[in-house]
């Protein structure tokens, strides 16, 4: 917390870097918020989040080329502030196509595809995965307390999709009988939408304007000029009209003592793979397996879950606020405490559709407490590792960056193979009328 008032300045300056950071993954989750829309009339129909699931790991080569670039380079930092403006920029204008081409198909061997969707996705998947590094290490130019803004943004750009999605009716559907060749059959039938979805990516796409917006003020203004680890400061020869530049160091006016953020290399080497670790369940599994985990409890567990997870990430962030550092052995305590919670995440998956209290109250409550649990047990722990590795050195957050898109990675990988390689997990399908 903050041993000084802030000054407005910089009380603006946190507001317009969360709003930077919102560009980095809105355009993503947006998709998949919106796939109950999308699949009403594309040919892929529910396949197609598997698709795209797919497209958004190939988005890894380009974080994986500035890793290549940062190793093979001779500079101590890379510049990340024209990365920036070409990850946001492109966003920006992949969303904007997304508002006229997101329904448009193409025959490939005889099958029809979202070619136009699938590719947009791709793009935007290149600069989501980069961003991930680039915003890490932007926000180390500025002041340790300013760290919790890229936590914020990260937690909004799963929100701000979600209230779309509800203000829209995603969705939302209700059960219907019919008899079909002697049987009665009950199939879901999905409520017309608010809006369309070429208007809810045009939101989108202001989202990302207002971020760009946001960036420019940021780096043209002299707004976060007092909020930056380094500033500069010119003083002014009357004698000889010359001008000398020189870098202070901004103080740091954060209530934690210096040393408790001190790290021996094998200390660091353990909170990055606890890094990785946490963010291979949180952004990689978790998205993942929900419809396995939470749709056996009814429609109902599975909408309240899949609209409540992105507010556990916000929480993360009021906790990061009020205990912004806590001991390693915590650390573990907590990652211990989210593995547990997981495994039974995992377990349920595993006997979808018929999972353990199927068809009770007390099923419904506890797996809805177990999936909101997950989130918040894994995602303050890695909160915390970011503010022990910034300052280890001046690399800190572009290495946690890369170890964030790492764990993503690999995380999306095994719930590929464990559902479309193995096929080991069986989705209850709405509606569906099974007895357990």
């Amino acid at each position: 917390m903050i041993e000084n008032k802030w000054t407005v300045k910089e009380y603006i300056t946190y507001s317009l870097l969360t709003l930077v950071f919102l560009s980095s993954w809105t355009d993503i989750n947006g998709i998949f918020a919106e796939l109950p829309q999308i699949i009403l009339t594309q040919p892929e129909r529910w396949k197609l989040g598997a698709y795209l699931a797919l497209i958004t790991n190939f988005g890894n080569i380009a974080p994986l080329t500035l890793v290549i670039i940062k190793c093979l380079s001779k500079k101590r930092t890379l510049n990340s502030i024209p990365i920036n403006y070409v990850v946001i920029s492109i966003g920006m204008l992949s969303c904007f196509l997304l508002i006229f081409f997101w329904q448009r198909t193409a025959i490939i061997k005889n099958q029809n595809y979202s070619l136009t969707l699938l590719i947009l996705a791709f793009f935007l998947s290149l600069l989501d995965c980069t961003s991930s590094v680039s915003f890490a290490d932007y926000i180390q130019k500025f002041r340790r307390e300013f760290t919790s803004a890229l936590f914020l943004g990260e937690s909004l750009t799963s929100v701000i999709p979600s209230l779309l999605a509800i203000g829209q009716g995603n969705g939302q559907l209700y059960c219907t009988s019919s008899l079909i060749n002697g049987t009665n059959t009950t199939t879901a039938v999905y409520k017309t939408a608010r809006f369309s979805v070429s208007i809810y990516f045009l939101c989108l796409f202001i989202l990302l304007t207002i971020s760009f917006i946001a960036f420019i003020l940021l780096q043209w203004t002299k707004i976060a000029r007092n909020s930056r680890q380094f500033i500069s400061k010119t003083n002014e020869d009357n004698n000889n009209n010359e001008t000398v530049n020189t870098l202070v160091e901004q103080q740091d006016v954060t209530t934690i003592p210096s040393e408790s953020f001190q790290l021996t290399k094998t200390s660091y080497l353990l909170l990055s793979f606890g890094c990785t670790y946490t963010s291979s369940i949180l952004f990689g599994m978790l998205l993942s397996i929900s419809t396995y985990v939470l749709m056996p409890y009814g429609h109902r567990i599975f909408y309240l879950g899949t609209i409540l997870s992105p507010w556990m990430l916000t929480l993360i962030w009021i906790l990061g606020m009020i205990k912004p550092i806590i001991s390693k052995r915590y650390i573990l305590l907590f990652i211990l405490l989210g593995t547990i919670t997981f495994s039974f995440d995992l377990y349920v998956s595993f006997k979808s559709p018929c999972p353990p209290f199927v068809n009770t109250t007390k099923g419904n409550i506890f797996i809805l407490f177990i999936w909101l649990s997950t989130y918040v047990l894994l995602g303050y722990p890695r909160l915390i590792i970011a503010n022990y590795v910034r300052n280890y050195s001046s690399n800190g957050m572009f290495w946690y960056g890369v170890n964030v898109q790492l764990g993503a990675l690999i995380g999306s990988i095994i719930a590929y193979l464990l559902i479309e390689t193995f096929s080991l997990l069986r989705e209850c399908i709405p509606c569906e009328i099974l007895h357990c």
